[in-house]
């Protein structure tokens, strides 16, 4: 599993790397805006065939021109059996939701009006900012 895992990983990065590079050319980069969100986790232990179940959670990739790159933002997980928020099998509760990301996005895009972010991110009075929310200079260059 591994190993298909690095060559998917490099499959992605190739076609990510293409489309920068596409966008560059075209002179749009710095407009660009691109997240990949995975709509379920794995879990970080082994099920009876070798592969992993579906679990909480997920990952996201942000890039674009004005991303500042080259970071995690967020708490990473500490991945042991018995962590905090390992709840057994290597499923792990989530600390950002997805509100998280798109916060961000959205100011980028210039959507800052709390009526109209309410309004595409309806659960975002759900998450105190402070603790679950990226500000929009934390991910993006002025």
């Amino acid at each position: 599993m591994i190993s298909n895992q690095e060559n998917l990983y490099s499959d992605v990065n190739t076609c990510f790397s293409l489309f920068q590079k596409e966008l560059e050319h075209k002179g749009v980069w710095d407009n660009t805006v691109l997240i990949q969100v995975s709509d379920f986790a794995r879990t970080n232990g082994p099920n009876a065939n070798a592969g992993t179940d579906h679990a909480w959670g997920g990952n996201y990739i942000v890039m674009g021109g004005s991303v500042k790159g080259g970071q995690i933002v967020g708490d990473y997980p500490h991945l042991k059996a018995g962590a905090p928020l390992e709840i057994g099998r290597g499923r792990m509760i989530p600390t950002t939701p997805w509100e998280g990301a798109f916060a961000p996005i959205a100011g980028w895009l210039g959507i800052v009006d709390d009526v109209d972010r309410k309004y595409i991110l309806p659960n975002i009075d759900n998450f105190d900012r402070e603790e679950n929310l990226f500000e929009t200079d934390e991910l993006f260059d002025p």
